[in-house]
């Protein structure tokens, strides 16, 4: 069995975006590259903007790549409905220019979180052939958002987990809140940006307590096996001490020794994360193999 077995197709590479930003020609040259290598295994789809669906098309050819779309920011409701026309049109051609890649999953950002319903039923068409993410905000009050996703049954919900700035990372007790409320509810859900290592530290860029996903992927089975509390959840996800944490044929915090079976439940769950690095979270596995 291999060491991280149950971190299979977990990043989605995003090298295209901060903080690596690559140009559009690298980050697909690299993507094809990491897919015909050793860690492969790892490595999901690749993240690609919308609005530069049109130089993936260029590049891809008749390539047979899965993709993660990002649709095109917004920022009221008008744009939201607009920007989604220009998705859906621009996937539209890459599928005609394209025929073998796969559009895995369609992400959104909402704008604003009151149309949460209405933007379901508006993405609904899209969901037919492709994962469709939703992704919401951490300032806003997101019971209701959360409570709709459930009830769609389809969506997954997204989130953001880092960023260029100490601000755009949630705080622990934010986190642990949205993991135990997923699992309540039993929604899918997918994160990104700030998860390079597997364990949580202090990110030297900006001062920033990141998070690790390792901590994400034992705090989701504490909460889904032993319905574990909000604040059992947040002492999991603080834990950043690496003599703590154990990587090889199976996951180990501390006395918790989380079996197969309980690390395929985590996925249905935690489905992926986008990383613009694959090396430094593998890295960050290595150090762990006990």
């Amino acid at each position: 069995m291999q060491a991280g077995w149950f971190l299979e197709n977990i990043i989605d590479y995003a090298g295209i975006f901060p903080p690596a930003a690559l140009a559009p020609e690298e980050s697909y040259r690299n993507y094809l590259e990491l897919m015909d290598g050793s860690h492969s295994w790892i490595v999901g789809a690749l993240a690609w903007p919308a609005s530069e669906l049109g130089t993936l098309s260029r590049l891809a050819g008749k390539a047979q790549i899965e993709l993660a779309v990002i649709g095109r920011p917004s920022v009221d409701w008008a744009s939201w409905q607009d920007a989604r026309a220009e998705d859906a049109e621009s996937m539209n051609r890459l599928i005609q220019d394209c025929p073998e890649v796969e559009i895995a999953t369609y992400e959104s950002r909402l704008t604003p979180l009151s149309e949460i319903e209405t933007a379901i039923r508006a993405l609904k068409k899209i969901s037919e052939e492709t994962t469709v993410a939703i992704e919401l905000p951490w300032n806003e009050p997101l019971q209701d958002a959360l409570a709709a996703i459930a009830e769609a049954e389809w969506p997954v919900a997204k989130f953001r987990t880092g960023g260029l700035t100490k601000e755009a990372y949630p705080t622990a007790e934010q986190l642990a809140s949205i993991i135990h409320q997923c699992v309540d509810l039993d929604i899918r859900f997918k994160l990104t940006a700030g998860l390079h290592e597997p364990v949580t530290h202090l990110d030297a860029s900006n001062g920033a307590q990141a998070h690790g996903f390792l901590n994400i992927v034992a705090a989701t089975s504490l909460a889904f096996h032993e319905d574990a509390t909000v604040r059992q959840l947040i002492e999991v996800l603080t834990d950043g001490n690496e003599l703590n944490w154990a990587c090889g044929d199976n996951l180990v915090w501390r006395d918790h020794a989380f079996s197969p079976d309980k690390l395929d439940d985590v996925r249905t769950f935690f489905g992926s994360f986008g990383s613009c690095s694959v090396s430094e979270p593998l890295e960050g596995l290595n150090r762990l193999k006990k």
